[in-house]
């Protein structure tokens, strides 16, 4: 929780202080992991939340088809379990290019963007943190936290429909210990 000014990111990450008190990757990779053990514990249900912040022109599922859960699918934070090669998708957080201006190709799939691919399904949100119709490859817009159901106007305005945003929980028929 940034939010609060006794936390910290995690070591495999970098803090930002400036403008916000944010967490991100280290590297100009374009994926970076952050592995959270169960320490062999099963679970049946994961829940949890995301705030972020745009940087620049995200392009939410702008990939060409994409069949494989182990390929960069989006421009956001992806939830999985299980270890490469044998992932599983949990829930998505995909960041658009633009609240006001359709770009097929870089907007949320709720403002007439590209779908997620099919191992996503319907686990997914997504929203820009940009109010404006143009982009600026280095901004950080600040102004609007991502994922949080707030500000969602233009062709964004049915992005913030599903009821338990900001927060996910996915519950799976057996329990998981991986």
């Amino acid at each position: 929780d940034m939010t609060d000014p006794t936390q910290q990111c995690p070591d495999s990450w970098q803090s930002f202080s400036s403008p916000r008190s944010s967490c991100g990757k280290k590297s100009n990779a374009p994926c970076d992991s952050l592995n959270i053990t169960t320490s062999g514990a099963s679970y049946q249900a994961v829940c949890g939340r995301f705030r972020g912040y745009q940087v620049g022109s995200p392009d939410a599922f702008r990939r060409d088809i994409i069949t494989n859960i182990e390929t960069n699918y989006v421009d956001g934070v992806t939830v999985t379990y299980g270890s490469p090669g044998n992932r599983h998708h949990v829930y998505t957080y995909a960041a658009g290019l633009t609240e006001t201006t359709n770009v097929w190709e870089a907007s949320c799939p709720c403002a007439a963007g590209r779908t997620p691919p099919q191992f996503v399904g319907s686990d997914y949100y997504c929203e820009s943190g940009n109010p404006g119709p143009g982009w600026i490859e280095t901004q950080f817009y600040s102004s609007d936290v991502l994922l949080d159901r707030q500000q969602c106007g233009g062709i964004e305005s049915t992005c913030c429909n599903p009821p338990d945003l900001p927060w996910f929980c996915k519950t799976f028929p057996n329990p998981i210990s991986e």
